[in-house]
């Protein structure tokens, strides 16, 4: 008895476990960088499914939309975008025989989904995946697209589902040199921005695959893709009509190759990346009889392909100083082979990723690169038993001391000539400034163009020219984007600005207590800050310090002609919430007795919100309360809480709370 409780309580443990990974995977596949390979998130996912078949994770697509953070208007999708189970050899025969015995096979584009909606002909909004039930309204950055009609030569009204790529040719031409780390980054980072260069966005195209709405009626896929080709005159994904279990299995082999045997395959051949082919039925009513399961359809497949990976040897873990005066660990590495490009070096990511995977100097290692993606270390083949990786005690560029925040390593030198480099990619950041990354922040400030952002604005077409590889175009174009944040939001502006701990979201916190000039902000004492609620002493000092410290360069700013947008007018909403503050973690699992489906996490914030209360992103000091389905997990977010005496809230008792 003891020992079946025992093993259940285990398996339980596992499955929460495995949710947490889950869902953090799949947000930093979507809105930040990915950590472990798609191989390894599977594994988490079929391991979650054989522990728990119909958990609610395993319904779950895509990441909800960070609003806090791009700002964008958010919108229902008219065309639900779920995901696609992936299919092994070992299975293909069994489902082929459930779906046939004829199917559309496309190749499974690498970029980012998207819908595009239409009236009359005439496109209304774009809308990113997000979740699958909403996503992030796009329509100012994919009206530049450059395949994408404003309007149709066909009066169709409903929408239209596709993917957005940029091609690899396009990545090295227009956006290597600007910091991003490949296409599919490039594509989400571009399309999800507020604000930017919109002509970035003419280098992307998008290929459709679905569409819904209308008068249309279609008995199979084929007519629906000749629809979307010849009709609507939009451009689909690369197809292969009518094809039989034997076509599936040659064309996977020809796209696949063998890439142990080193035998290209066509995905090699191709200028875009695909990780796979989607096979569907081709029969509209065999779809309708086999249906979905926790929203993923039974009649159309991801048969995706091995990754591309290779074996090496750790020879040495080196740290180097990165934006913001983080120290961050590098792998060296026997050079190895992958995707025709010698790869020596490969990213590490931080102190917590070196330690889950058990790492130690002169291990046989896994190192993947799909595509352009830069190298990373993804799992430890053979340990040797050498020395675990020691962080350094002191800074590589000033030798000053190092602090431990979190699962990173941070210079606290504030005159660090690392961190110049990181004060400039902050501002950036922040204001996002389109064409100018990394490696151009490095030339310029090698070319003494620049050592402090208020340089940024004095930059002219002819100091740039002399720069190998910036030719007129390009140079024309940094300056224009520079110029076009001259006037940034207070908020933005004093983020930008890189004082530790200080964020856009507490700079707000701070105009909303009536702080809601420049001129305020600097004039702010350490008691002033303090007596914000949220705010305790010590961060209060540190501000105040950040700011007082920073006064030279806003002044430098200023005289460059950076001038600061005012706060919009308007009173906040009061309610029985009024001085509260929220945080919602973890998937919602109560009903909305308004729609009968599950609360989603906006309309919780909205709900807050219009009862005068203030939704936040994380746990801080200026949380009142953390609500999450289960208040007894020992998620991170629920332990910081604890340590701070937050108080943690069931959605039975938020939802009572609020009176719904």
């Amino acid at each position: 008895m003891s020992q079946g409780h025992d093993s259940q309580s285990k398996k339980r443990e596992r499955i929460a476990e495995l949710e947490r990974l889950i869902r953090r995977h799949r947000d930093l596949y979507y809105n930040q960088q990915p950590e472990i390979s798609d191989e390894e998130f599977d594994a988490l996912v079929d391991e979650l499914a054989e522990l728990a078949p119909k958990n609610p994770v395993l319904g779950e697509v895509g990441a909800p939309p960070v609003e806090e953070i791009t700002g964008l208007p958010e919108k229902v999708h008219k065309i639900p975008m779920g995901s696609l189970d992936k299919i092994t050899e070992d299975r293909l025969e069994l489902w082929a025989s459930k779906a046939g015995p004829l199917f559309l096979i496309q190749e499974k584009l690498d970029g980012i989904s998207m819908e595009v909606e239409y009236e009359e002909g005439r496109m209304v909004d774009a809308i990113t995946r997000g979740d699958g039930l909403k996503g992030e309204v796009v329509t100012h950055n994919a009206r530049h697209f450059n395949n994408l009609p404003a309007k149709l030569p066909h009066p169709f009204s409903g929408s239209v589902r596709g993917e957005v790529i940029c091609r690899r040719s396009v990545f090295k031409k227009h956006f290597a040199e600007l910091g991003f780390a490949n296409p599919r980054n490039t594509v989400s980072g571009t399309v999800r921005k507020k604000y930017g260069d919109l002509a970035l966005a003419s280098h992307f195209e998008i290929y459709f695959y679905d569409v819904a709405g209308g008068d249309v009626q279609f008995k199979t896929e084929t007519e629906k893709m000749e629809f979307l080709r010849d009709r609507l005159k939009l451009s689909i994904a690369a197809s292969f009509f009518d094809q039989d279990l034997e076509g599936v299995r040659k064309l996977f082999s020809e796209y696949a190759g063998d890439p142990a045997g080193g035998v290209p395959g066509k995905r090699d051949r191709i200028d875009y990346d695909i990780d796979g082919l989607v096979i569907r039925s081709n029969s509209i009513a065999r779809q309708r009889e086999l249906g979905e399961v926790q929203n993923r359809p039974r009649y159309a497949v991801a048969y995706k392909f091995i990754s591309e990976g290779r074996v090496t040897t750790l020879q040495a873990v080196e740290w180097s100083l990165g934006i913001g005066g983080r120290v961050t660990p590098v792998a060296r590495l026997d050079p190895v082979q992958i995707s025709g490009v010698n790869v020596s070096n490969a990213t590490l990511h931080n102190l917590d990723y070196i330690q889950s995977l058990g790492l130690r100097v002169g291990d046989r290692v896994l190192v993947e690169r799909k595509g352009d993606v830069i190298p990373q270390v993804v799992k430890v083949i053979e340990p040797r038993g050498g020395l675990a990786p020691e962080p350094p005690k002191k800074c590589p560029e000033c030798s000053g001391a190092l602090v431990v925040e979190a699962k990173y390593i941070r210079c606290a030198n504030r005159k660090c000539p690392g961190k110049v480099y990181g004060d400039l990619m902050r501002w950036i950041g922040e204001l996002e400034i389109d064409a100018v990354g990394e490696k151009w922040i490095d030339i310029f400030i090698d070319q003494g163009l620049i050592e402090d952002p208020a340089d940024l604005y004095r930059l002219k077409v002819e100091d740039l020219l002399p720069l190998e590889r910036m030719g007129e175009v390009l140079a024309e174009k940094v300056v224009r984007n520079i110029a076009q944040t001259r006037n940034p939001p207070l908020d933005r502006f004093i983020a930008a600005l890189n004082i530790p701990e200080f964020s856009r979201q507490r700079a707000l916190m701070l105009i909303e207590a009536g702080h809601d000039t420049l001129e305020k902000f600097l004039a702010l004492k350490p008691e002033a800050i303090a007596a914000v609620k949220g705010f305790a002493e010590t961060l209060a000092e540190k501000i105040h310090r950040g700011l007082h410290a920073r006064q030279g360069r806003i002044a430098k700013l200023l005289a460059a002609g950076v001038e600061i947008q005012p706060p919009a007018p308007g009173a906040p909403v009061k309610g029985k919430f009024s001085g509260m503050t929220f945080c919602f973690t973890g998937a919602v699992e109560s009903t909305n007795p308004a729609t009968g489906k599950r609360w989603t996490r906006k309309e919780l914030e909205d709900l807050v919100r219009s009862l005068g209360g203030k939704p936040l992103s994380d746990v801080t000091g200026a949380l009142n309360y953390l609500v999450m389905a289960d208040p007894e997990s020992t998620s991170s977010k629920a332990q910081k809480a604890r340590q701070l005496g937050t108080r943690i809230l069931s959605e039975e008792e938020f939802l009572k709370m609020t009176g719904v």
